[in-house]
């Protein structure tokens, strides 16, 4: 299933930042010995004496070249907030990106089982006039009804949790929160929960930097003015997204095998019928040469 592939991918790089954020966390400009900045500048391959920028925190000791700037988030407070900013907006996406792309990828199969039985948003599908006619390429039916769902299912923002619904339905997976919360043992009021949460806080990056409302006190802001985020907030939300990605994946496989059944069985009744139409071959006359006198 590519769209579980990009989505996981997509994950990792969120994954990635909260590690970073993790990392760097607490650092601040640190004045090393005369030692420690010898053995340095022998394994950096510099002469001695080169101007360095040191940064340490309870995890890590970081040795920069004078001739590269620090960046000031490095050791400002709660300058790296700004990695857990970008590790929600990464994870909508990739949460996103999944529902759209798990829809593109087997509306056709939905059409091909239910038919006219299948969800409105199918069914309503609408063309413009350069639709149409750049239909006219694919020779193939079912290749021409592809492309006509791909330009009815362009990829778009997730902005609540009501398209999830939404696509799950079109998709034909029955209870889907039920079997989502099966499959990662949480409740699904906590699941859409968080999901909400995270989708909410993407929209607020995204459209006001996470800015505070306004008339909110200073003390309910961070040093620069913006919603406080923590790295234990992020990551349980980016965990549970990630989880409800894998959990859906199964979901919708589950239905989708249940309608590849039913076009196995078109398949095998509209051959049945082709067979009996078939009108069978004459059976040979049998001759008997008369021999003569």
């Amino acid at each position: 299933m590519q769209a579980l592939d990009l989505a996981i991918q997509n994950f990792a790089v969120a994954e990635h930042l909260l590690h970073l954020h993790q990392l760097f966390a607490g650092a601040g400009v640190y004045e090393p010995g005369t030692t420690f900045a010898v053995a340095l500048c022998t394994e950096m391959s510099v002469p001695q004496g080169t101007a360095l920028h040191h940064i340490k925190n309870p995890h890590a000791i970081l040795g920069i070249h004078g001739s590269v700037s620090v960046p000031s988030c490095l050791t400002a407070t709660q300058g790296l907030d700004m990695l857990l900013r970008q590790a929600v907006v990464v994870s909508c996406s990739a949460l996103e990106s999944f529902l759209w792309d798990i829809l593109r990828e087997n509306a056709l199969t939905v059409i091909r089982a239910r038919g006219r039985k299948a969800d409105d948003s199918l069914k309503n599908i609408t063309l413009t006039l350069d639709d149409y006619l750049s239909l006219d390429e694919y020779p193939d039916s079912d290749e021409r009804l592809r492309q006509i769902i791909l330009r009815r299912f362009e990829r778009g923002a997730l902005y609540d949790l009501e398209k999830i619904d939404e696509i799950m339905g079109i998709l034909t997976v029955k209870d889907f929160w039920k079997e989502i919360s099966a499959q990662t043992g949480f409740d699904a009021k906590e699941i859409r929960s968080r999901l909400g949460e995270i989708i909410n806080r993407r929209n607020e990056i995204a459209h006001r930097a996470d800015r505070p409302q306004d008339g909110t006190p200073l003390e309910q802001c961070d040093p620069h003015g913006l919603r406080p985020i923590t790295h234990a907030w992020t990551s349980t939300r980016i965990t549970t997204a990630k989880a409800f990605v894998q959990s859906a994946a199964v979901a919708v496989k589950k239905a989708l095998d249940q309608l590849e059944l039913i076009i196995a069985q078109k398949e095998e009744q509209k051959l049945a019928r082709q067979t009996l139409q078939t009108p069978a071959p004459a059976a040979p006359t049998d001759t008997v040469e008369i021999p003569t006198p």
